[in-house]
C-alpha cells in the first residue's frame, strides 16, 4: 500500500517537477512549494478515485479501501492546507481580478470545499466501522465527480490550448481528469460482471 502511493506520489512528482520547474522555469522556495502541491493534489485525487473500485477488485491486489481512503483523505488536507498558504495572484491568477478573488475563484474553492465534505462523510462511516453497503459510503462516489467537476472548471481553458503547453506536456488538471474518468469508467465495467 505504502508503495504504492510512494510510486504515484515520485511519479506525478516529476511529471510536475518538469512540466513546471523545468519547462516553465518556476524557480524559487515558494514556487517548490507549488509544484510539490500539485503532486499532493494529483495523487490524492487519484487514491480518491481508487477508493471507489470494489473492494473484492482491490484486494486482489492486497490494497484496503479503507486504507486507501484514509490515507488519500490526509493528502487531500494536505493539499487543502497548502493551497491556502500559497493562494495569491501569482500562482493562482484566473482566481483574481485586481487583486481580490473573482467569482471563478470563489467556484473554484467551494467545488474542492464540497468534494472534501463529501469525502468526510464516508471516512466517518468508515471510522465507525459501518458494514461496506451502508449509504453514508455513497458520498464518496459524489466526492468523487465533485472533485473531477473541481478540476475540471479550474484547468479546462488551458486544455484547449494545446500549443501553450509547455513542450506539449498537457496539463495536470486534464491528465488527472482523463484518469478519474477512466477509473470510472473500470469501476462500471467491473460492477457490470
Amino acid at each position: 500500500m505504502k508503495k504504492l502511493i510512494l510510486v504515484l506520489f515520485l511519479t506525478f512528482y516529476a511529471y510536475a517537477i518538469i512540466r513546471y520547474h523545468i519547462c516553465k522555469n518556476l524557480i524559487g522556495l515558494m514556487e517548490f512549494f507549488f509544484v510539490l502541491n500539485k503532486a499532493f493534489a494529483w495523487t490524492a485525487g487519484t487514491l480518491l478515485a481508487l477508493s471507489i473500485l470494489p473492494s473484492y477488485f482491490l484486494e486482489k491486489y492486497k490494497l484496503k479501501r479503507r486504507a486507501i481512503g484514509t490515507f488519500a483523505y490526509a493528502i487531500a488536507l494536505i493539499h487543502i492546507n497548502s493551497s491556502i498558504l500559497l493562494l495569491c495572484e501569482k500562482f493562482y491568477p484566473k482566481f483574481y481580478s485586481h487583486s481580490y478573488l473573482n467569482a471563478d475563484g470563489w467556484f473554484y474553492i467551494s467545488l474542492g470545499a464540497l468534494s472534501i465534505l463529501l469525502f468526510s462523510i464516508p471516512l466517518i462511516a468508515s471510522k465507525l466501522n459501518l458494514h461496506e453497503g451502508h449509504y453514508m459510503y455513497r458520498f464518496g462516489r459524489y466526492g468523487i465527480l465533485m472533485n473531477l467537476a473541481h478540476v475540471t472548471a479550474i484547468g479546462f481553458k488551458g486544455w484547449l490550448s494545446y500549443q501553450d503547453w509547455p513542450y506539449y506536456m498537457p496539463p495536470i488538471t486534464l491528465l488527472f481528469v482523463l484518469s478519474g474518468l477512466v477509473i470510472l469508467g473500470f469501476r462500471y465495467l467491473i460492477l457490470r460482471k
